[in-house]
């Protein structure tokens, strides 16, 4: 996270500092283009892979459950008697798992952030380029919408076996669009789904500027990332059965946009009254920025806050 007045510093704590000119990237004399590139992109590839991880492990988490959960999945494979390959503690694992390893892939690059809004939070409270926001959301929502891609691949047989077929289905008794993106509990009102998406979010950050806090117990850079999965953990555990926590707007939005390319419909964005948009995006960066704004007004003392005055206490 930020100190100070260095806007460049990277999330992590104790992580590479672009404004050392030291540890300035300079381009040998043969330089190739694949490099000149990787330099003038090595934020956003980092947020890249590091939301491309998450989802790796989280939608692969939410597929080996629940397309090999019962039995009639399995035998057509081939499978055990019972067709259980997990149970519902597994995925809030899986997605704390890649939420570990995005920080740990892209921490000391970018920062971390991995979800919009956490990098629309560092804009708002850590003084964040507001200039490189745009780059890093599309870098984000690329990243997820691959990994989706790729978990789709994987699960693509298992997922026709599911379905019953060829054709694939958001709602329903075999949907499996689910697995990928979130989506609210039947029961809950629109009310209810964005609250809980809100409260989560904001419990996210709020949980990353305490972490990264130098005048509060902060951790060490490389255990930050173990520190966030136990956070992700607790939250799927408490939070997640009304809406799947998103708490990430590129972690839904970028598998809607995968399943949009490899058939799903037009469903994908009009369910539930158009769900995607005011609770997977509108809540999770409302919330987030809330979350931030607490911290910053209750418990933070450095002077990069705008909720901290410049004076002397």
């Amino acid at each position: 996270m930020p100190h100070g007045n260095d806007e460049n510093r990277p999330l992590l704590p104790n992580s590479r500092d672009d404004s050392n000119e030291s540890q300035q990237w300079t381009a040998p004399r043969r330089s190739n283009v694949w490099m000149s590139f990787k330099h003038t992109w090595k934020d956003e590839l980092a947020e890249f892979w590091g939301a491309f991880m998450i989802v790796l492990f989280g939608a692969a988490a939410e597929c080996q459950v629940h397309l090999h959960y019962n039995s009639r999945t399995v035998d057509a494979e081939g499978g055990g008697a019972d067709g259980q390959f997990g149970s519902y503690l597994s995925t809030p694992i899986g997605w704390a798992i890649g939420v570990a390893t995005a920080v740990w892939m892209s921490g000391g690059i970018s920062g971390g952030h991995c979800n919009p809004g956490v990098t629309l939070a560092m804009t708002l409270f850590r003084k964040f380029p507001v200039k490189k926001v745009p780059g890093y959301i599309v870098a984000q929502i690329l990243g997820a919408t691959v990994a989706a891609l790729v978990v789709y691949t994987n699960y693509y047989s298992s997922i026709s076996v599911f379905e019953g077929g060829s054709e694939r289905t958001v709602v329903g008794p075999h949907a499996t669009a689910g697995m990928f993106f979130t989506m609210p509990a039947g029961h809950l009102s629109a009310a209810s789904a964005m609250f809980s998406e809100f409260v989560g979010s904001a419990i996210l950050v709020g949980m990353i500027f305490a972490l990264t806090d130098k005048n509060n117990m902060s951790v060490p850079a490389g255990a930050l990332p173990f520190a966030i999965f136990l956070v992700i953990l607790g939250i799927g555990s408490s939070f997640g059965v009304n809406t799947g926590y998103a708490v990430n707007f590129a972690r839904d939005f970028g598998p809607r946009v995968a399943l949009t390319i490899v058939g799903y419909g037009s469903d994908i964005w009009t369910h539930d009254g158009g769900y995607w948009l005011w609770s997977p995006c509108i809540a999770t960066i409302a919330g987030a920025s809330f979350g931030a704004f607490l911290y910053d007004a209750s418990i933070y003392m450095g002077a990069d806050s705008p909720l901290v005055p410049a004076v002397n206490i």
